[in-house]
């Protein structure tokens, strides 16, 4: 998986929210081929910050059938130091480095389809979800989406406005239910008529009654805090629907039992093809294949470290390894032989990868 970055200059700032701060960028005309995507994917964003490389992954929320206009919107983190560089210091005209569209949490509508999308967003996992609803509803018009989107209070619903607007334009097509988890609330000035409570199993349960499949081809997709997805995901999976047609996307690790104990092969010796060039290197103690690559100076492809993007994914040509973590890779990938090298560690004295 290549994963080049470029600079694209920022022509739009905006506070959709308090707390968020949406940049759009125009794709200049030698670069659409490149940074053309599917609704759900994300860019990955590279920052110098006092001297140091941090990367970060944003979703794209406008879709690839809408203008050209890219837009991406980052949620304030007290302790985020990236968050709180995007929302305090960037501006209209700034270039950042950026790469090519990433992520296999994507769909790819067909105008003849006719299906049901059952889609579970919490806070900013409503980007990619956003994207998606938008493709759907232009390129789909005999398919049907329904959205459980849950936030803490109104305050942070990203979207609120033009989600009302795209449920007014397709009220046939678009079936939306909002959910605010904040216990107390001061409604008096404007009165909630949404559902209230975290996403749990009774509202995942309740949800798909109050919206019965209409078709009997169908997919579902969740994007959230790991609870939340965690949550969707084993109701669904109670309520009989196949894990096949269940699509998840973390925005952060997940709290797994990662096995920090795995043994390695010292000194294993790594051959990587990484662009059309091969780079060789032999891994130090407990060293994952990525870090040895970036050791070198390798371009090795890259953004969480944490086995939840997928961006570090390469083909494994020759050798073993084992992974700390896979939760980005599909059972299809696995099968394929793919693997993450972020959390790979050698298990034979030999390995060859491809990062495809």
């Amino acid at each position: 998986m290549e994963q080049e970055f470029y600079h694209l200059r920022i022509v739009g700032i905006e506070k959709p929210i308090k707390e968020a701060t949406t940049l759009s960028f125009k794709i200049p005309e030698n670069l659409k081929s490149i940074f053309e995507f599917q609704a759900g994917q994300h860019l990955c964003f590279r920052f110098y910050l006092n001297g140091v490389e941090e990367r970060r992954m944003y979703s794209l929320h406008n879709s690839p059938h809408e203008s050209d206009l890219y837009q991406v919107t980052v949620k304030t983190h007290p302790d985020g130091f990236i968050s709180r560089f995007v929302a305090n210091s960037l501006k209209i005209g700034d270039k950042l480095e950026v790469s090519n569209p990433l992520g296999d949490f994507t769909i790819n509508p067909v105008k003849n389809a006719h299906k049901n999308y059952y889609l579970f967003a919490a806070g900013s996992g409503i980007t990619p979800i956003f994207s998606m609803i938008k493709s759907i509803l232009m390129v789909e018009p005999n398919s049907y989406v329904y959205l459980l989107y849950g936030n803490r209070t109104l305050a942070d619903i990203l979207f609120y406005d033009e989600l009302a607007i795209l449920q007014e334009q397709y009220p046939e097509q678009l079936i939306i239910t909002h959910t605010l988890s904040t216990r107390f609330l001061d409604f008096s000035l404007a009165p909630w008529e949404g559902k209230r409570g975290r996403i749990d199993d009774g509202m995942v349960e309740a949800f798909i009654t109050d919206n019965p499949l209409r078709t009997q081809d169908v997919e579902y997709y969740i994007c959230g805090p790991e609870g939340m997805i965690q949550t969707v995901q084993d109701t669904l999976i109670d309520m009989g629907v196949p894990t096949k047609i269940i699509h998840f996307e973390y925005f952060s690790a997940p709290s797994l039992q990662y096995d920090e104990g795995l043994a390695f092969v010292e000194n294993a010796s790594v051959s990587a093809t990484i662009r059309n060039k091969n780079y060789q290197v032999r891994l130090e103690a407990d060293e994952t294949i990525l870090e040895g690559l970036q050791r070198i100076g390798a371009p090795a492809p890259y953004s969480c470290k944490s086995g939840i993007c997928g961006s570090c994914k390469a083909k494994l040509l020759e050798g073993e390894v084992k992974m700390k973590a896979s939760i980005a890779l599909s059972s299809e990938d696995k099968k394929k032989a793919f693997i993450l090298t972020c959390q790979s560690l050698a298990q034979t004295p030999n390995i060859k990868i491809d990062y495809q």
